[in-house]
């Protein structure tokens, strides 16, 4: 989840500490019946898994590719707290490329 734009791992905060925080979960980022770009670029790149990861990597990699540098490795890192047992990160890394691109044009809205 992200509480006020920000990556937050939701197993670790309590809900009574986010009173008035800004707070917005994997089903909060489709607007009006169209899917983020990340969400639309995970689809794409076929960067979908079992389900399991996917959210808390759609999640994090939203701040990594708007705010930070648009490399693999600092994706990497960035999404290393991110356990996923069925890939290689392949895809993953292809989805962030993608919707990386779309940032760079414009296509993307703040989470």
């Amino acid at each position: 989840m992200h509480v006020a734009g920000r990556p937050t791992n939701s197993c670790i905060v309590l809900a009574a500490d986010l009173e008035g925080a800004r707070v917005t979960t994997i089903e909060g980022l489709a607007s009006g019946g169209a899917l983020h770009a990340m969400q639309q670029a995970f689809i794409d790149a076929n960067g979908l898994q079992c389900g399991y990861c996917t959210p808390g990597m759609i999640m994090a990699a939203i701040p990594l590719v708007a705010d930070g540098p648009s490399d693999e490795v600092a994706w990497r890192r960035g999404l290393s707290g991110n356990i996923c047992r069925c890939t290689g990160y392949v895809k993953i890394i292809d989805a962030l490329a993608l919707a990386a691109r779309g940032i760079a044009a414009g296509g993307v809205r703040d989470a």
